[in-house]
C-alpha cells in the first residue's frame, strides 16, 4: 500500500482504482507540455501494450467481468420469448462487456506506456513544462508572416 492516503501501488490487482482520481486525461496539453509521468514507450504497439499489462489492468477486467455478468444477466431477464434468445441475448451482452473490460485494460496499459498513468517513474525535474527555444518569432515580425500568426 503507498504511504498517500486513499491510493494504491500501482502493479497491485486494485491498482486501476486510481483511475478514478485521474482527470488529466480530460485535459489537451499544449506543445511543450509534458505527461504526468516519464514516458516509457512513445508510440507503443500492440505488443507493447500487451506486454506491459500488470496485476492492475488483470483487476480492472475481472471487476468488469464480474459486475458484467450480474448486468448481462439483469438485462436479458425481460426477455420473454424462447428460452434459447434469452441465453443467447445474455452471451452477447456478456461477451460485450468483457470486450470492453479488455478494451479498458489495454487503454490503461498504453496510458502507463504513454506516461499519463502512474507507472512507477518519477521526473527527475517538478516542473510541468518543457525548456522550449523559440528562434522563428524574432524573423517572422520583419516579415509579411508576422500577419498570419496563429499564436
Amino acid at each position: 500500500m503507498s504511504t498517500y492516503r486513499g491510493t494504491f501501488e500501482h502493479d497491485s490487482f486494485f491498482g486501476w482504482l486510481n483511475l478514478l482520481k485521474i482527470r488529466r486525461l480530460q485535459v489537451l496539453y499544449n506543445v511543450g507540455e509534458r505527461p504526468p509521468y516519464p514516458v516509457i514507450i512513445s508510440k507503443p504497439t500492440v505488443g507493447d501494450v500487451l506486454r506491459n499489462l500488470n496485476k492492475a489492468d488483470f483487476g480492472l477486467f475481472a471487476t468488469v467481468a464480474f459486475l458484467g455478468f450480474f448486468a448481462a444477466r439483469r438485462a436479458t431477464l425481460g426477455l420473454t420469448s424462447t428460452e434459447y434468445i434469452r441465453q443467447r441475448g445474455f452471451s452477447i451482452a456478456w461477451n460485450s462487456i468483457m470486450m470492453a473490460g479488455a478494451l479498458f485494460a489495454c487503454m490503461n496499459s498504453n496510458n502507463r506506456l504513454t506516461g499519463f498513468v502512474d507507472n512507477g517513474l518519477q521526473w527527475r525535474r517538478k516542473e510541468q513544462r518543457l525548456t522550449k527555444y523559440d528562434f522563428t518569432s524574432e524573423f517572422e515580425e520583419g516579415t509579411i508572416w508576422k500577419f498570419f500568426r496563429l499564436r
